[in-house]
């Protein structure tokens, strides 16, 4: 299964990094994609503003090490799908990391290429918002 990650230092302590990251309804806040987030159990479910929706599981949670992971169950095309975010420290400030594995539904499909690109942009996001101190 093809894999990747992308990462961005932000100028903020680890705990208020995760703040952010760490709330899996925040989504929308940073991934312009998502017009709403809703957790019920371990199901994330993100809507964009048009009503598309992007079913998810949470898996595992990791506070003390600032991580979390989730897998895709409808909403995309991928036939398996994997990913997790980690806050760590990194000089005064912190690293985000986003890591995905994902199989797209079609083989001949760049998945990666494909979202490699709007991950960085949330990430750019992501670190505009914590750097502002709207999180």
């Amino acid at each position: 299964m093809p894999a990747w990650s992308v990462t961005i230092d932000i100028d903020a302590p680890p705990d208020r990094v995760w703040a952010l990251v760490g709330d899996p309804t925040s989504v929308p806040r940073w991934y312009p994609k998502y017009a709403a987030a809703e957790v019920d159990g371990d199901i994330r479910v993100l809507r964009t503003a048009e009503g598309g929706e992007l079913r998810e599981r949470l898996l595992e949670r990791d506070e003390g090490r600032r991580f979390y992971s989730y897998t895709v169950l409808s909403g995309a095309p991928v036939a398996s799908h994997f990913a997790s975010f980690e806050v760590v420290a990194e000089g005064a400030g912190s690293r985000v990391r986003w890591a995905t594995q994902a199989e797209p539904s079609d083989p001949s499909a760049d998945l990666r290429g494909r979202l490699v690109g709007t991950q960085t942009e949330a990430l750019e996001r992501m670190k505009r918002i914590v750097e502002a101190g709207e999180a």
